[in-house]
């Protein structure tokens, strides 16, 4: 009787930590689907009213290191609530913004909230499952609802803006937050620490203005003139170098850099780094070429690259096993089926027809970077101690997310301007395929020097290395 109650409050905690990744994987394209209507009523002109994107990746992308270790310190229950409900609270200031500045500091603490809620939810399914089949499995739906997240984004932000218009975007959003934050003291359980340990509050306020500023000259790089980038990049490689030499001296840090010699830790995040490029470039190019290109309205564009959210939901539940077997086999397999993706998008003739030029690709990627995410996600906490699943889960997403809606939207966007004379023709395309599967190539050569041939053993303690 114990095992069973154990057995169905376990499947209640993954039911709330999955809901919190299929949420914040919907908000990002759903929103993205209603700014042209936001824009349009609150007078924005394009440069400033994308900063409701740019403003959210800004806070999300910078507090996912720091959020990891609150959870390590005070609990990723506790951590995960708290996201959830400043996540539905910053949805409702969103959906009633009067102005756009108001809709971007929202949107902010939108990031916030999901920061907090990314790490602590990988960290909790870590402490639901031992290692094995049951983790498997649980990392497998995880990468399902975060799947269907983003597939469903783009429909729910289309359907919802034409029927109800932008504001009910934010203000439907909140209410799964709400439901999130409530159930998560109810039905998780959490290992307290002994003591509660002191935050090193100096080190995250230089981790997180330190990537915070990097993360701003990405996104301000496409942007005329060359001074601010400059001026971030430098602002924010000062900031981290003086994060290091704090953490190096101070008694508390908050990161222990010995982790980033965990093996399976460093594969991991290379792993999911080739995952985000891969997947970044395809729906940020992808997108363009079947609106610009094939002449697609943007819902018919954004239904043309569903079908690699929808195989990668039927992969995500049947491929668990996967995770048990050669991380380094499984994941060669994978890398080389995307790489060859990439490559066959880069060959895309202009006219082109979507059955035979485009949709076979897409069906590839589906499945192998699904499973690459199952089997990354899994080896990323598995030899790490309880204490710091947390900061290790915030390594791996922040590669995740710093990879793919950072990093690979600037790369293809140089790319995709230098080679394009005009946004029909072929060239542009085909340099920012080419230069995905280049990208793609050179991380999951650095995740397979890392990863090793058996999967990996949990953790009992801290580690020291290799």
């Amino acid at each position: 009787m114990a095992t069973s109650v154990r057995t169905r409050r376990a499947g209640l905690g993954l039911a709330v930590v999955c809901s919190a990744h299929f949420l914040i994987g919907a908000d990002g394209l759903s929103v993205a689907t209603a700014l042209p209507n936001l824009q349009r009523d609150l007078h924005a002109a394009p440069i400033d009213a994308q900063w409701v994107l740019s403003g959210y990746g800004l806070t999300f992308g910078s507090s996912l290191l720091l959020a990891g270790r609150l959870g390590d310190l005070y609990g990723h229950r506790r951590v995960l609530g708290y996201g959830m409900a400043l996540f539905a609270a910053a949805s409702l200031l969103a959906g009633f913004a009067p102005a756009l500045a108001f809709l971007i500091v929202a949107r902010g603490l939108q990031g916030f909230g999901a920061a907090a809620a990314v790490p602590a939810a990988l960290a909790l399914i870590a402490g639901l499952y031992p290692p094995g089949p049951r983790r498997a499995r649980a990392m497998s739906l995880l990468a399902g609802m975060a799947t269907v997240g983003t597939m469903s984004g783009l429909i729910i932000g289309g359907v919802i803006t034409d029927l109800l218009g932008w504001r009910w975007v934010f203000l439907l959003l909140a209410v799964p937050a709400v439901v999130a934050a409530g159930a998560a003291p109810i039905v998780l359980d959490e290992a307290r620490p002994a003591r509660r340990p002191q935050l090193d509050a100096p080190g995250a306020v230089l981790i997180c203005t330190g990537v915070m500023a990097a993360l701003f000259g990405l996104t301000t790089l496409n942007q005329p003139g060359a001074v601010r980038p400059a001026v971030s990049f430098g602002a924010g490689a000062i900031l981290l170098i003086a994060f290091y030499r704090w953490e190096k001296r101070t008694p508390a840090p908050l990161i222990r850099f010995d982790i980033l010699r965990v093996r399976s830790l460093r594969g991991a995040s290379f792993g999911i780094g080739v995952n985000a490029l891969a997947a970044t470039s395809v729906v940020y190019v992808g997108s363009l070429y079947l609106q610009n290109a094939l002449g697609y309205s943007p819902m018919r564009s954004a239904l043309g690259i569903i079908p690699i959210d929808v195989l990668g939901f039927v992969v995500a539940l049947i491929g668990a096993p996967l995770a048990q077997r050669s991380p380094r086999l499984v994941l060669a397999g994978c890398f080389a089926l995307t790489t060859a993706s990439l490559l066959w998008l880069a060959r895309v003739p202009v006219p082109a027809r979507y059955l035979t030029d485009v949709f076979p690709p897409l069906l590839v990627l589906g499945a192998s970077l699904t499973v690459v995410f199952i089997v990354a996600t899994n080896q990323a906490v598995s030899e790490v101690g309880d204490d710091e699943k947390g900061l290790a889960s915030g390594i791996f997403e922040t590669s995740n997310h710093l990879m793919g809606g950072a990093i690979g939207v600037a790369v293809y966007a140089s790319a995709f301007s230098a080679f394009s004379p005009g946004s029909g023709a072929p060239g542009g395309y085909r340099a920012a395929f080419l230069t995905a599967a280049c990208l793609v190539v050179l991380l999951a050569l650095l995740s397979l020097s890392q990863s090793r041939n058996r999967p990996a053993e949990p953790a009992t303690r801290q580690p020291a290395g290799d």
